[in-house]
């Protein structure tokens, strides 16, 4: 060895790059961090090794002047898999597979840590999911399978208590329950060589910044990898474990929750959303293709709602409840609540103070885990989404991990807290508390539908499409308008 070089603390199977730029494995040694000129071939550094390695993967080097390239994933002994970094994902909801996808993509071996036995099924409620999430799957080629599980909404129709329409919002959405949005993400991740491994419960994290990112689980096993995520929601272990200090989530005193009624005379499929500001709380509804009516809604709750959720409920447990709460809106609401069979899924809505870091040296948060999201304008699936890519943009260009979740922070923070104040100001208007409190919301509920409705099209707008962002960071701006407007608007 030159004396110039400088061995690497952790091994990493060496690329060779010729001469004329070209890139293929080669299995003598282990390579340095730095660049090392051996005659005719050079040791790149870590990033470039990574880069490399997902480009061998995904094909991107042809093979001309004697260095042919495979577009398949090579075995084990001509490139040893544990060339690609390995990221630890904590949690196999939406934020963590998608998260899990978008790093397959640019060549990270990954494996998902779901706390849940694989036997047991999460509760899902219907949400619409919006375009800018929406943007995201098609981007991963996951779309049509999320639609084949969702219905199409065309519009969504804002009313008052009276049934009058005050805004509408003609953007392309789709509703879906939130259990069959994940289910067609873990398929789509199983499918893409994401290892998942359920009842892996995290109960320890330790980044000593040499030996990699430790999870230990409560069965005393333990996972390392050189990135560990926190896609754990709300409520997050990995939150917990990194910040101890951060207060925890709080109860926003909002009971959440929805079901179907079978059919309801007057409601035919037209692919309109309706929703409903009420006199004591809020409602939601859309007809699917086959005549079956989806609702949802949130109502102020108690400690003792509280300490029943969230949970599935037979209907006729809160049948007369319902009823009553919304016996003064227009009728179509409680004739959906008197038809509704089954079982109503019930969950609180709870609130987050964001810590003031979303990463901890190879150790970091998105998602709900980073910034909670309330559930008022159904924008937690898509701000999910989004964080997966750009966290993947960044891992892709950055030198360092650290470096790397640094700056997903400052590019997704402004826009994660603007869509966040967005959404709990349309909160606040969901639930008068007093006949007074009520007129004068219904006094501006119009104008503020309308403000509302544009700025969710700016929202919606915010596309971030796969192909330009794994090399372009101007990506990351909605419609060629800066992030800071963007967040500002």
């Amino acid at each position: 060895m030159q004396a110039n070089e400088t061995d690497s603390p952790v091994p990493w199977p060496r690329l060779g790059v010729s001469r004329t730029g070209q890139v293929l494995p080669t299995s003598a040694g282990l390579s340095s961090l730095r660049s090392i000129d051996r005659g005719g071939l050079t040791t790149v550094t870590y990033v470039d090794t990574v880069r490399a390695a997902a480009r061998h993967w995904r094909g991107g080097y042809g093979g001309t002047n004697g260095c042919q390239l495979s577009d398949r994933w090579p075995d084990r002994d001509e490139f040893d898999v544990t060339g690609h970094p390995h990221a630890l994902v904590v949690g196999a909801g939406i934020a963590g597979t998608a998260v899990g996808l978008v790093l397959r993509r640019i060549g990270w071996r990954v494996t998902l840590l779901e706390a849940r036995p694989e036997r047991e099924q999460p509760l899902g409620s219907y949400f619409s999911l919006a375009d800018n999430g929406r943007t995201v799957l098609r981007g991963l080629g996951i779309l049509p399978a999320v639609e084949a599980v969702g219905t199409a909404t065309h519009r969504i129709s804002f009313h008052d208590h009276r049934g009058r329409e005050i805004g509408s919002n003609n953007q392309a959405s789709t509703l879906i329950r939130r259990d069959r949005l994940g289910g067609a993400l873990r398929e789509a991740a199983r499918r893409a060589g994401v290892r998942i491994i359920h009842d892996a419960r995290m109960v320890g994290l330790c980044d000593d910044g040499v030996g990699g990112a430790v999870a230990t689980l409560a069965d005393r096993s333990s996972h390392t990898g050189d990135l560990l995520i926190g896609a754990d929601g709300v409520h997050s272990r990995t939150r917990r474990l990194m910040f101890p200090e951060h207060p925890s989530a709080r109860f926003t005193g909002v009971l959440d929750g929805g079901g179907s009624a079978p059919r309801v005379d007057g409601i035919a499929p037209d692919g309109v959303l309706r929703l409903t500001f009420g006199n004591h709380a809020f409602f939601g509804h859309q007809a699917l293709p086959g005549g079956e009516v989806v609702w949802f809604q949130s109502m102020l709750a108690g400690e003792e709602d509280l300490a029943a959720g969230p949970r599935a409920d037979p209907v006729d447990r809160w049948r007369t409840r319902l009823v009553e709460l919304h016996r003064s809106d227009h009728r179509p609401i409680s004739d959906i609540i008197e038809a509704s069979t089954g079982t109503v899924i019930r969950w609180p809505v709870y609130d987050l103070d964001p810590p003031s870091r979303w990463s901890r040296g190879r150790v970091c948060l998105i998602g709900d885990a980073a910034h909670a999201m309330p559930p008022h304008d159904g924008q937690s699936a898509s701000m999910a989404l989004e964080d997966a890519l750009v966290l993947a943009r960044c891992l892709d260009t950055a030198d360092d991990i650290s470096d790397a979740l640094v700056s997903f922070q400052q590019l997704r923070e402004p826009r994660v807290t603007m869509v966040a104040g967005l959404t709990r100001r349309t909160g606040s208007l969901k639930f008068p508390t007093a006949p007074r409190a009520r007129r004068a919301r219904d006094a501006v509920l119009g104008m503020f539908i309308q403000a509302g409705v544009a700025a969710s099209e700016d929202v919606n707008r915010y596309h971030l499409d796969w192909p330009e962002l794994a090399g372009h960071p101007e990506a990351c701006r909605p419609d060629g308008v800066s992030t800071e407007s963007s967040s500002s608007s």
